[in-house]
């Protein structure tokens, strides 16, 4: 298992070392099964993120348009919300009681 061990400034920060780490060495791998098959992702073994002023303004990144990554924000209502979404995969994930 390969440990990734992360400083940052603060959560800005953190987030932007994470993509640019996860780009440079993280582990990629293609989805086998399920609604996102075909899809290929990448990932960390392990990471290790320490924040050191997580407090400080602003807590969510400004992503650059051009950049092609989405903001926290967007992934987080994306993944925790239904709304907007035909993904039954998902809905039954997050409806499960």
């Amino acid at each position: 298992m390969k440990v990734e061990s992360i400083e940052a400034r603060d959560l800005p920060d953190a987030w932007f070392q994470c993509v640019y780490r996860i780009l440079d060495s993280g582990h990629e791998y293609q989805i086998d099964h399920g609604s996102f098959k075909g899809q290929k992702r990448r990932e960390f073994d392990f990471v290790v993120v320490q924040i050191r002023y997580p407090g400080t303004r602003p807590l969510i990144p400004d992503i650059p348009p051009g950049l092609g990554i989405p903001a926290p924000a967007t992934l987080i209502n994306k993944n925790l919300t239904t709304e907007g979404t035909e993904n039954t995969e998902t809905k039954k994930f997050l409806n499960r009681k």
